[in-house]
């Protein structure tokens, strides 16, 4: 794979964590920085396609629906001394 050079701009305390990092691990700079990169589009382009796929299948007809509303009301419970039931939503009407 051909490496090209890009410049990019960061505040002197992250690339001081950046040196810091590359120097404990014995990694250069620049495979560090790249690793970083990849992980990072890695989880945003799967987290991106999660969302494709979940609105692909909220638009299919029967699809079950739940407000926003109750899912915060849902998720807000989570973890509390009386989490709710998780909310079963309503069928989506065929269009």
């Amino acid at each position: 794979m051909d490496n090209v050079d890009i410049r990019v701009r960061v505040p002197a305390e992250l690339k001081e964590r950046l040196d810091s990092l590359a120097r404990s691990s014995k990694v250069s700079l620049s495979d560090l920085t790249a690793d970083a990169l990849r992980r990072l589009m890695d989880r945003d382009e799967s987290e991106i396609e999660h969302i494709r796929r979940a609105l692909e299948d909220s638009r299919r007809p029967n699809a079950r629906i739940v407000s926003h509303k109750q899912a915060m009301k849902w998720i807000r419970s989570l973890g509390t001394s009386a989490p709710l039931p998780k909310p079963k939503g309503r069928r989506r009407s065929p269009t």
